[in-house]
């Protein structure tokens, strides 16, 4: 049981949610018609400032033993790590700004950065799941742009995203990594932030 919830928590660790997120708006909105020709340009920085460099960067945290293991286990240890994707996610909004990308997009990347920073004050004090930030937010992205911008119920993908998020948070849970409350904390958070900021994004 615990190899299959570690293999969950690595295919949906919330370094790779942002990549998700944006995979989902090309096959499920209108947004993979009009921008299908700039896929790689679009899905790149994505890739890059929320992944690649966050990961890179978090590696050297570790073989210099600032972090004691990569799953941060340990609260006080996960400060600089989420300081570190908070500046990457900063940079990949400013770089999505030059490319003039819609508002409610730019804001589903802002929302990423406003996740960050609850996250680390709430770090300071008590340990939250970042697992869950992670797939909240992508299933608050979903609705939010579904209700607000496609004006669409694809139902089907809520489905999926909401077992998925049952399979992380269980996955958390038997690992010990987490109590349920961090868990249910984690995903409220990462959902109602990035509902809203698409929401506001999406006003005319």
């Amino acid at each position: 049981m615990k190899s299959i919830a570690h293999l969950i928590s690595t295919i949906f660790q919330p370094l790779m949610m942002p990549i998700y997120g944006v995979m989902l708006l090309f096959v499920y909105t209108y947004f993979g018609v009009t921008y299908l020709q700039q896929f790689w340009l679009i899905l790149t920085p994505v890739a890059l400032f929320s992944f690649a460099i966050p990961a890179i960067l978090i590696l050297m945290l570790y073989k210099m033993g600032v972090v004691s293991d990569l799953s941060l286990k340990k609260r006080h240890e996960r400060i600089y790590p989420y300081l570190i994707t908070l500046i990457s996610y900063s940079v990949m909004i400013f770089f999505y700004y030059k490319m003039r990308m819609p508002t409610w997009f730019l804001m589903i990347m802002a929302s990423s950065v406003a996740i960050m920073v609850l996250a680390i004050l709430i770090t300071l004090r008590w340990k939250i799941s970042a697992h869950m930030f992670g797939i909240g937010g992508v299933i608050g992205t979903a609705m939010s742009v579904s209700y607000f911008v496609e004006h669409s119920n694809p139902y089907f993908m809520f489905m999926g995203l909401f077992i998925i998020a049952g399979l992380v948070g269980t996955s958390r849970l038997i690992l010990k990594r987490h109590t349920l409350g961090q868990v249910i904390a984690g995903f409220l958070l990462g959902f109602v932030l990035s509902f809203i900021f698409v929401w506001i994004g999406a006003k005319p």
